[in-house]
């Protein structure tokens, strides 16, 4: 394999995988918060981009997580077997803003 052949592959590569960090970093105390409600019979894995994971978020409970500015992706994970439908979605915010998310299990 050539020089020219290797440097098209890298070139594909990156525009496949893309370097795209939609963040911006805020600053303490003035961080986006992300508040979400489990308004279902399950109990779902919450995974928020950038941020951290929630594992089994009980019944009726509220969480609250602290992230930066951007678009975060948040994914409800369920288990292999169950009465509730996963949910994943992205929200965009920006440092200061709060945003509320409820899984309904629907």
């Amino acid at each position: 394999m050539n020089y020219r052949n290797l440097l098209g592959l890298v070139a594909v590569f990156a525009l496949i995988t893309g370097c795209d960090d939609s963040t911006e970093a805020c600053d303490e105390g003035n961080k986006a918060v992300i508040t979400i409600f489990n308004n279902s019979v399950c109990t779902p894995d919450v995974d928020i981009t950038g941020a951290s994971s929630i594992s089994d978020m009980g019944v009726l409970s509220t969480e609250t997580v602290e992230v930066d500015a951007g678009t975060i992706d948040v994914d409800f994970g369920l288990s292999f077997i169950s009465l509730c439908t996963a949910l994943d979605t992205s929200v965009t915010v920006a440092c200061g803003d709060s945003v509320y998310i409820e899984f309904d299990g629907l």
